[in-house]
C-alpha cells in the first residue's frame, strides 16, 4: 500500500480503519503461549489465529502508512474512517458493509467507526475490550491479560483511566497532524485558519443550531499531554491546543465559553498546568487575543479572592448555560438553519471585545490576598503573559485599529509605571524584578 499511494486515488475506508485497529496496537505484542481465550481451549497457534494479534512490525509499518497518507492525500478522504460527532437531529447511520468483515481483522476493526469521536479511540483498551483474553492455566490467578497492567501509573494517572493509552500516542501524532494539515489547506483557500474535521469532533448544540461549545474532551487530552514528564508528549498537548484556539477565533465554537473550560480545568489543580500551556504555544495573533482573555479571566475572578488598588469594575456575570441560551436564540433569529462550516467556505470570526490600555493597567495593579489560591509567582507569571501578548498582538495590528493610548504609554513614561505596578520597582529584584528585565528587554518589538 506504500508503493501504490497517490494523490489522485482515495484510499478504502475499510483500509484506513484496519490501518487504525492496527497502529492502536503495542509494539511488543504478548506472546501467544501466554495467551488464551478461556471460551477457547485450544493449541497456541489455533490461539494466534482466534486472537489475530498483530506484530510488532506490522504495527510500525501501519503507522508510517498512515502518516504517509496524511501527505499524499486531501485530509477529508483520510477522515472517512474516523468516528465524528452528528448532527442531534439526524438518526446515525450504521457503517455499510464494505466487504471487509471477511479479512483477518475486519470485524476488529469495526469498533472504530462505532466510537463515539475520534478522542474515544485513544482511551487505554480501545480495541481491547471485549476481549475475553486471561493468562495461561500455569499461572497463580486467572485475570484479563493485559500488556500495560506492569504500568501501575502514567504520570500521575492510572493506566486504566488513561485518556491516551499506552500504545495511542503515535494515533493522537497522527490525528493532530491530519488536523493541521486540513488548517493548513483552508488557511491557504481563504476560508480562514481552522480545521472543519477538528469542528466535527466537537458535539453538536442539543437544539443543532448556533456554535459548538462542549471541548471538555480533546480538553482533557490536552492537559493530560502536558502533566506527561516526555517533552514530545507535552509538545503534542500544545499543538491540539493551538488547533482548538484557531478554531475558537471563529464563529463555529464559542469562544467565552471555550476560555472559561480552559481556566475552570487550570484552577482545579490550582494552576500547575498554566507554565506548560503557555510555553508551548506559538504566537500568532490568535494565540495572543486566547492568553489575554484567558490572563483577564484569572485576574478578575472574584473567587481568587484577589485584591486591587484601583476599584474593580462592576459585572454581571452570566452564567454559561444562558449565554449558551442567549446565543443559540440569537442564531436562530438570524439563520434557521444550522451553520455548518463547509470547505471553501469563509468564516467571520465573531466579535470578543479585548481590553484597552485602561484595563490593562488595573489589572497590573492586582495583588494576592493570603487566601488566593493563586500563588505570588503565578501572578506575576500571568501579568507577564498578559503585558507580552497585548505588546505583540499590538504590533501585529494594523495602524488604524492600534491602541493609541498604548501606544502612547511607551514613549511618555507610563509604562513604566505599569511595570512598577504590575513588579515593583527596578531596584527591588527577586522574580517581579526578572519578568520586569525581560519585558523591557522585548519591549523593542512592541
Amino acid at each position: 500500500m506504500e508503493q501504490l499511494r497517490s494523490s489522485n486515488c482515495k484510499p478504502a475506508v475499510s483500509h484506513l480503519r484496519q490501518l487504525i485497529y492496527i497502529a492502536l496496537q503495542p509494539e511488543h505484542p504478548p506472546a501467544v503461549n501466554e495467551m488464551v481465550y478461556t471460551d477457547v481451549p485450544s493449541s497456541p497457534g489455533k490461539a494466534a489465529m482466534k486472537m489475530r494479534i498483530p506484530s510488532g512490525p506490522a504495527v510500525l509499518a501501519a503507522r508510517r502508512l498512515l502518516r504517509s497518507f496524511v501527505i499524499t492525500n486531501a485530509p477529508e478522504t483520510i477522515a472517512r474512517a474516523l468516528p465524528s460527532c452528528g448532527d442531534p437531529r439526524q438518526d446515525r447511520s450504521t457503517p455499510p458493509d464494505d466487504g471487509s468483515l471477511e479479512s483477518v481483522i475486519g470485524p476488529q476493526s469495526m469498533c472504530i467507526p462505532n466510537a463515539k469521536n475520534c478522542w474515544s479511540i485513544l482511551a487505554h483498551g480501545f480495541t481491547r475490550r471485549g476481549q475475553n483474553l486471561t493468562l495461561t492455566p500455569g499461572e497463580s490467578k486467572k485475570r484479563t491479560h493485559n500488556p500495560d497492567e506492569d504500568e501501575d501509573s502514567l504520570d500521575g494517572h492510572t493506566v486504566e483511566n488513561a485518556v491516551v493509552g499506552p500504545d495511542a500516542w503515535s494515533v493522537l501524532d497522527w490525528l493532530i497532524l491530519l488536523f493541521e494539515q486540513d488548517e493548513m489547506l483552508a488557511d491557504a483557500c481563504g476560508s480562514g485558519r481552522f480545521s472543519n474535521l477538528l469542528l466535527q469532533q466537537i458535539p453538536y448544540p442539543r437544539s443543532g443550531i448556533g456554535p459548538r461549545w462542549d471541548a471538555e474532551t480533546p480538553l482533557r487530552i490536552v492537559f493530560f499531554c502536558l502533566e506527561q514528564a516526555d517533552t514530545r508528549r507535552q509538545i503534542l498537548g500544545s499543538r491540539l491546543m493551538a488547533l482548538l484556539i484557531n478554531l475558537s477565533s471563529t464563529a463555529h465554537l464559542d469562544l467565552p465559553i471555550f476560555v472559561a473550560s480552559v481556566y475552570g480545568r487550570l484552577t482545579a489543580t490550582a494552576l500547575e498546568g498554566l507554565p506548560a500551556l503557555f510555553s508551548n504555544l506559538s504566537r500568532s495573533p490568535t494565540v495572543h487575543k486566547f492568553k489575554i482573555l484567558l490572563c483577564q479571566k484569572f485576574l478578575t475572578d472574584p473567587s481568587h479572592d484577589q485584591t486591587a488598588d484601583a476599584r474593580p469594575k462592576a459585572h454581571a456575570r452570566v452564567q454559561p448555560r444562558a449565554l449558551r441560551q442567549a446565543r443559540t436564540e440569537s442564531s436562530a433569529t438570524q439563520n434557521p438553519k444550522s451553520q455548518l462550516a463547509r470547505p471553501g467556505a469563509s468564516v467571520q470570526s465573531p466579535i470578543n471585545p479585548l481590553p484597552g490600555y485602561t484595563e490593562i493597567r488595573r489589572l497590573m495593579e492586582t495583588k494576592p490576598s493570603p487566601s488566593a489560591i493563586v500563588s505570588t509567582s503565578l501572578l506575576l507569571r500571568i501579568k507577564f503573559e498578559l503585558l507580552n501578548s497585548y505588546g505583540m498582538l499590538q504590533s501585529q495590528t494594523p495602524l488604524t485599529e492600534k491602541d493609541t493610548e498604548w501606544l502612547a504609554s511607551l514613549h511618555d513614561g507610563r509604562m513604566i509605571e505599569i511595570l512598577d505596578l504590575a513588579f515593583g520597582r527596578a531596584d527591588e529584584g527577586g522574580e517581579g524584578g526578572m519578568l520586569r528585565e525581560t519585558i523591557q528587554s522585548i519591549r523593542s518589538a512592541w
